[in-house]
């Protein structure tokens, strides 16, 4: 076979397995998914700052400030 001619089969075969990879991964995405295969994704937990506690300063003596 030419060089041209073996590209090109090659070519068609790649083709043909990579339609048929897509069309499978479109049926089984679904299928896994309802499965319970899906995608976990956790969410970062941030961690609180804690609140500044503000106390309102009272004389000691009694008297007023």
């Amino acid at each position: 076979m030419v060089p041209k001619d073996m590209a090109t089969l090659y070519g068609r075969v790649a083709l043909v397995v990579f339609a048929f990879a897509f069309v499978a991964a479109i049926i089984a995405g679904p299928l896994l998914q309802k499965a319970g295969f899906g995608p976990s994704v956790t969410a970062a937990q941030d961690v609180p700052i804690p609140e500044l506690v503000r106390v309102k300063a009272t004389a000691a003596s009694g008297g007023r400030g």
